[in-house]
């Protein structure tokens, strides 16, 4: 049963990788503005150098994805009050029920395989997600750090390289 287990996880992670894909598709955004939006909307991130430390990007492609989900009525930018100089990268209202309109049917379904769970593996499923999550965050950041680096850091560095 393990091996079972074990062979489901990265299916799973394929299919929502899907999923989210379709979701940002219909919101006619890339899927990179959409892990901008839920890291922005759970709290996870909300600078702009945050941002970019939590999704592997530079601060100049942040920038870029920040306008255009600006334009798209997503985010707004405000100084933090408590130092002018700092941004603070907010969700907008504006599309927030077209937003929880694609993910109803998916919210729906987990709803309602949770609140058939006893207590013990509630625990169990918010422990192995959390972890699972927590873990992968580390891979992704040592991946980062010790492997190569993103395309355009690479194109970046070649173009010095060769000038």
């Amino acid at each position: 049963m393990e091996a079972a287990a074990f062979a489901e996880i990265p299916q799973f992670v394929s299919a929502t990788t899907l999923f989210q894909n379709a979701v940002a598709d219909q919101l006619g955004v890339p899927v990179n503005d959409l892990h901008c939006l839920n890291l922005v909307s759970s709290g996870q991130a909300v600078t702009p150098t945050q941002l970019a430390e939590r999704m592997g990007m530079t601060t100049g492609a942040v920038t870029k994805m920040l306008d255009r989900m600006q334009d798209q009525r997503l985010i707004r930018r405000e100084h933090d009050p408590g130092d002018r100089r700092r941004v603070i990268i907010s969700q907008l209202p504006d599309r927030l029920a077209e937003l929880a309109e694609l993910y109803r049917p998916m919210a729906a379904f987990l709803q309602e395989r949770l609140s058939a769970c006893t207590d013990d593996q509630l625990r169990f499923v918010a422990d192995f997600a959390g972890t699972a999550r927590d873990v992968a965050l580390d891979q992704a950041a040592l991946l980062r750090r010790n492997g190569k680096a993103h395309a355009t850091r690479r194109a970046t560095v070649e173009k010095r390289e060769r000038t």
